[in-house]
Parts: structure tokens; C-alpha cells; sequence
């Protein structure tokens, strides 16, 4: 059986090692008193002793290699990827030189911990496949491009359909608004998945974000790439063929990796 973890264990665990942030879960310790977070501590070392990921000699803590491994990618890392599949299905890429630690989120809200390879095969074995599920062969209708403010998309994507596309028109000043708010409006309620990859790089020791949404519906699938205009958090979203998807992933990829600091 594959063991699972609670938000405070991990934190309890990056902890130990003097993590400085970790990106994708925020602090459950915050507003606890002293005696509180002891009580978490002494929860988290008893269960990962009993799973013997931990063991203690003579007052001195001694973590199972594999596990200490994963710990210390987690702790350590400068790239970090997201994918959150249908608005509830999180799973956080935590990447090394050699290898990549999955922290799968589970229907309990618990989390595993999986040691994936090398970051090129975790790419084309893992995250690609994800992102692209339900990606099917789908006509392009429009060239044009539509902007979005990302709070709106979420809003739409959760209650199925286009609210009010007056809303759209000061974020959309050229082509065909009427349409594409129409095109995007029968995608979404034509729904298959709507998947959201982020990726968190270091940039002068500060982090930083890229991102891309995957719509796929059985009437046309869509890119959205996540942009930020004066001040406002934008997705531009296209029509994109299975492969203009890929491409679309892969310049994500590009742009980091042509920003982030060397990782570990």
C-alpha cells in the first residue's frame, strides 16, 4: 500500500530540512501556538516511523534513503510544475538534474509521494499525457485570438458556459468578439477536460510563473495562455489543433528554460 500524507506532514517534513518555501501548498501551522505545532510534529514522526521512513539512534533522526531523497528534491528544487486537471486533480512536479518527485493529491485531500526519472521522460511520459487527455482531432474554426481575464474563465468553466460577453469587450478591441464568444461559449458546453499546467522557476532568487489551459470539448479544443496586463491576470485564448497544443506546451518549456537559474 502506498502510504499518504496530510498538508502538515509534508510541512513537518520540509520543515526538518529548513525549507525556505515550498511551492504549491501554503503553511496549515499558521495561527498555531507553540504547543499546537508540537502536537503536528509528534504526529508526523510517529506515523513516518511506523512506516519506517524514519527511524531514531541515539537522538539523532535517520530518514529511509528513497524517502530522505524525495524530501531533499522537494526541498531544494528551482523548477516546480503544476497540473491541475478539471478544477480538482493536483499533482505538483518538484525537479532535479536526475530525477522528478510527484506529490499526487488524492480524493481524501492526502497526498503521495512518487520518484519519477529523468526530467526529459517525466516530460514525455507523464505531464504530456495528462495535459493532453481528451485531445482529439478537432476542426479549427477561427484564426483569431480572444483575451479573457482568468477569474471570468474560471467562473465560466465552472457553472458551463459564457456569462455575459459584454463583460469581454474592454479586454478585446479588434476581431470578432460575437464569434469567438460564441465558438468558446459551445466548447464549454461541450466540455470534455480543462486541464491548467503552471510552471514555477527561480529568476533572481525570486519565483516566477509561466502557464498554458488545455480546453478540450467535442466540438473544438483551445489554448490559453496565461498573461498579465497592466496588472490584470489575462488568458489569450485560440482554437488549437492537437498539434498546435503540443507546440503550445513546448513554448511554455521554452520560455523557462531560457529564464530559470540552473536547478539544484
Amino acid at each position: 500500500m502506498v502510504p499518504t500524507f496530510t498538508v502538515s506532514d509534508i510541512f513537518v517534513m520540509m520543515q526538518t530540512l529548513n525549507t525556505k518555501a515550498l511551492i504549491g501548498f501554503s503553511d496549515p501551522f499558521l495561527g498555531f501556538s507553540k504547543e499546537q505545532i508540537e502536537i503536528e510534529w509528534e504526529k508526523t514522526y510517529k506515523k513516518l516511523h511506523a512506516l519506517e521512513l524514519v527511524r531514531f539512534s541515539n537522538g539523532e533522526i535517520d530518514l529511509e534513503e528513497g524517502f530522505a531523497n524525495a524530501l531533499w528534491i522537494m526541498s531544494r528544487t528551482n523548477l516546480t510544475v503544476e497540473i491541475l486537471s478539471d478544477g480538482e486533480k493536483k499533482s505538483l512536479f518538484y525537479f532535479s538534474k536526475n530525477n522528478v518527485v510527484e506529490c499526487s493529491q488524492q480524493e481524501d485531500k492526502k497526498y503521495t509521494l512518487y520518484m519519477h526519472g529523468a526530467p526529459s521522460d517525466t516530460w514525455n511520459n507523464v505531464i504530456y499525457p495528462r495535459m493532453l487527455a481528451g485531445v482529439d482531432k478537432q476542426k479549427v474554426y477561427s484564426q483569431e485570438k480572444v483575451f479573457v481575464p482568468t477569474s471570468y474563465y474560471s467562473e465560466w468553466i465552472k457553472k458551463g458556459t459564457v456569462i455575459d460577453e459584454q463583460k469581454l469587450v474592454q479586454f478585446n478591441k479588434n476581431g470578432d468578439l460575437k464569434k469567438m464568444s460564441r465558438l468558446l461559449n459551445h466548447s464549454i458546453k461541450n466540455k470534455i477536460h480543462n486541464n491548467r499546467l503552471l510552471i514555477f522557476y527561480k529568476e533572481h532568487n525570486d519565483w516566477a510563473i509561466e502557464g498554458l489551459h488545455v480546453l478540450t470539448s467535442t466540438t473544438s479544443n483551445w489554448t490559453f495562455e496565461m498573461i498579465n496586463e497592466n496588472n490584470v491576470e489575462l488568458l489569450v485564448g485560440k482554437q488549437s489543433s492537437a498539434i498546435e497544443i503540443v507546440a503550445e506546451i513546448l513554448d511554455v518549456l521554452r520560455r523557462v528554460q531560457n529564464q530559470h537559474e540552473q536547478i539544484l
